[in-house]
């Protein structure tokens, strides 16, 4: 969209107006075996040719202005002379838009009035075509001869077979001419109704018009200013966990198996003792009648994360890391130890299980194990 487009726009728009100054708008047409007798109303005046077919002669073909057919037609008179003044204000209207665009060109004006001079002309030109639509066929009803019950809208067509009349009436080329003209005014004040005036740097220059589409519109307002540069998105790892202990507690409370990341001295050996002791004492409490809970207790900068499976605890202490992770490969490990060592756990008083100390080695691997499938 720009001013020249709207300038076409507006031209085209005028052209169909002026050929509709030579066109009929509305054309009336009796014929039967004796005489064809036809209307055609224009803007300005309405022509009349009457032949004869039984002498073979043209009788009448004369055209009447808006004056003269006041006294014989005061009805269809009256309503082409307001369909031409509404057309004649469109009009006058659609070139001072063009004039009004030029100028917001030239002179800086803003387009909103150009803009403003389109919409009118194209309101006033539709308005004249379609307000004739409703009062024309009364009018004819009143002022030509019809058949039966008149002319009851603005095109039609009827037929007596008594005397093989037939009477049709029905719009004509400056008719359709006219609604494209409005419809071509209406595009042109949509052309250039963006037009904006912006004010030169300089003292005493004219500001000039210019046109803003959607790529500039933004740019006229404010200086454009380079893009910023590609955010960088850094997804953050969570850290892997680390194992201090392990601890596998039966059933009944006791110790299965224990295994750590360092080697401790006998006293390490009385402090951890103690601490397995506690927590066989708390998972006999916490995990009663609790299958399947994970629960956490903060120790510090340590955590222990314990996960219960039909009275079998698989218990860490992680000094940091998510637990998240742990928490999966806990409740792997049960499934597994359930499944090959269910029945020695539930009855186990003490004695070696071989091959147990490989499974709880999952615990320290450095990868993710997905978790059991959901029962």
């Amino acid at each position: 969209m720009s001013v020249w487009s709207g300038i076409a726009a507006a031209g085209v728009a005028i052209a169909l107006a002026v050929a509709v100054f030579g066109q009929p708008t509305w054309e009336w047409r009796l014929e039967n075996a004796q005489v064809r007798d036809v209307w055609q109303y224009g803007l300005f005046s309405a022509h009349r040719e009457r032949f004869n077919k039984t002498s073979n002669q043209l009788e009448e073909s004369r055209s009447y202005s808006y004056a003269e057919l006041s006294a014989s037609q005061p009805n269809m008179a009256r309503a082409f002379g307001e369909f031409a003044q509404f057309f004649l204000i469109g009009m006058i209207a659609s070139l001072g838009g063009v004039a009004l665009t030029a100028l917001s060109r030239w002179k800086g004006i803003r387009g909103t009035y150009a803009g403003v001079a389109f919409l009118g002309a194209c309101a006033s030109i539709l308005y004249a075509t379609f307000a004739i639509v409703f009062t024309l066929p009364a009018a004819a009803t009143a002022d030509l001869p019809s058949l039966g019950a008149g002319i009851p809208e603005f095109r039609g067509q009827t037929y007596d077979p008594a005397t093989g009349t037939v009477l049709a009436w029905t719009p004509a080329t400056g008719w359709v001419l006219a609604i494209v003209a409005g419809l071509a005014l209406a595009w042109a004040s949509s052309d250039v109704w963006h037009i904006a005036s912006v004010k030169t740097a300089k003292k005493g220059t004219p500001a000039r018009a210019v046109e803003l589409t959607p790529f500039t519109r933004a740019s006229a307002v404010e200086p454009e200013l380079p893009p910023p540069p590609p955010t960088e998105f850094v997804v953050e790892v969570p850290p892997e966990p680390v194992v201090e202990e392990v601890f596998l507690i039966g059933p009944n409370g006791l110790l299965v198996k224990h295994m750590s990341r360092s080697l401790m001295s006998d006293k390490d050996r009385d402090v951890v003792g103690s601490m397995i002791s506690a927590i066989s004492s708390f998972v006999r409490e916490a995990f009663s009648e609790r299958d399947g809970e994970v629960h956490e207790v903060t120790l510090g900068d340590h955590r222990f994360v314990m996960c219960n499976d039909s009275g079998v605890v698989a218990a860490v202490l992680v000094k940091s890391g998510q637990t998240e992770d742990i928490v999966h490969r806990l409740r792997h490990l049960l499934a597994v130890l359930q499944d090959r060592y269910g029945a020695r756990l539930v009855h186990w008083s003490g004695e070696t299980i071989e091959g147990i100390e490989d499974e709880l080695s999952v615990l320290w691997q450095p990868y993710h194990v997905p978790p059991p499938p959901a029962a």
